[in-house]
């Protein structure tokens, strides 16, 4: 299975060698379209974010988008983390952890 992804501009992904990853990635990070989604609410800084590395180490499908929430606006520790294999599932994610913040961080709503 490859580890390394190219994002697609119709958000799907192909494999591709760690240059070409590199560059896309180093691209996207520059003029900040690597995000899903991102909000801020109640003081937490909630991130999705396609990593175009596979993050599936156990086998299955690759998971290359990744939510996360920080305690804090401007990064913070990370408090929740989960991760993705479609730009679908990344968008769905991302609102189910924005449902999770409104609530309070309550592990009992996730």
């Amino acid at each position: 299975m490859a580890n390394h992804y190219f994002l697609n501009k119709d958000h799907t992904y192909t494999p591709c060698s760690m240059m070409k990853w590199a560059s896309q990635f180093e691209d996207m990070s520059m003029t900040n379209t690597k995000h899903v989604a991102e909000d801020i609410i109640d003081g937490k800084h909630v991130s999705t974010v396609w990593l175009g590395l596979n993050h599936n180490y156990f086998g299955g499908p690759p998971l290359v988008f990744e939510t996360m929430v920080f305690d804090e606006p401007k990064g913070g520790h990370d408090i929740y983390c989960d991760r993705y294999t479609t730009w679908d599932e990344a968008l769905e994610g991302h609102k189910k952890a924005v449902e999770w913040v409104k609530a309070g961080c309550n592990d009992d709503e996730l």
